[in-house]
């Protein structure tokens, strides 16, 4: 992560990217496939049930709560 700028995978196409750019982004184009390792959990604060996800991208995808 760096402060101001736009880190973006090719797959998402040149024009956007070029759009990006032109409204003023530093963008720095990496890899597809390279960006997006999310795992995230919350609490249903109406049944308190935990609801968990994982995307599978870094090989190691899990999501933990208590």
């Amino acid at each position: 992560m760096t402060a101001g700028r736009v880190v973006v995978e090719s797959r998402i196409g040149e024009s956007a990217v070029a759009e990006l750019r032109r409204r003023g982004h530093d963008v720095v184009v990496g890899e597809p496939w390279s960006e997006g390792r999310l795992c995230a959990v919350a609490r249903d604060p109406e049944t308190g049930v935990l609801l968990a996800a994982a995307n599978p991208r870094g090989a190691q995808g899990y999501a933990v709560g208590r």
